[in-house]
């Protein structure tokens, strides 16, 4: 029985992986159509303001309030669009090169579009203290010394990390670190 119950305890973990890689897939999915959106919604008021601009110049009219009005539209459009720009680099793990604008891997050295060294970024800890996601599919998993399922280590190894968890032997569950 034994072996049949680490067989489905394994198989409930792969599928659960599944369903977070589906899960991150369509959130990215998402946030792209939302950012071809804003980038249509962006150039349609480009398209205005040109418009209006020229009216201004050719015909004298009194369009400022509208050319003002267009600018402000714009300005708030790229800022949602730069909004969900950082979502999907998030999503994807990468980050921007803050010389030329390229997207990189997090853990690139250095730009692979203009050579610029990049700042080294903190690790991102979530609540349990623990970098990254864990394999086993739990919180966080301890062993003699907090570590995550990866082999890294917990954020502040001199402390105790709180909220990882340890496995109950007994129920077989996990419970919270005291």
């Amino acid at each position: 029985m034994g072996f049949i119950d680490e067989l489905l305890s394994s198989a409930k973990i792969v599928v659960d992986k599944a369903g977070k890689q589906t899960d991150k897939v369509l959130e990215i999915s998402k946030l792209k159509y939302q950012s071809i959106q804003l980038q249509n919604e962006l150039s349609h008021l480009y398209e205005q303001l040109g418009v209006a601009t020229y009216a201004k110049m050719v015909q004298e009219a009194d369009n400022g309030d509208l050319i003002a009005s267009l600018g402000d539209e714009i300005t708030e459009v790229r800022a949602a669009l730069e909004v969900v720009e950082e979502k999907i680099s998030e999503q994807k793990n990468l980050r921007t090169c803050p010389n030329c604008g390229a997207k990189l891997p997090r853990e690139a050295v250095f730009c692979s579009a203009c050579g610029t060294k990049l700042e080294e970024e903190e690790t991102p800890v979530d609540d349990a203290g623990c970098c990254c996601e864990p394999e086993c599919g739990e919180e966080c998993c301890a062993d003699e010394e907090p570590s995550c399922c990866c082999g890294e280590k917990a954020a502040d190894e001199t402390e105790e990390a709180e909220g990882c968890c340890e496995k109950d032997p007994a129920a077989g569950e996990t419970k919270n670190a005291e």
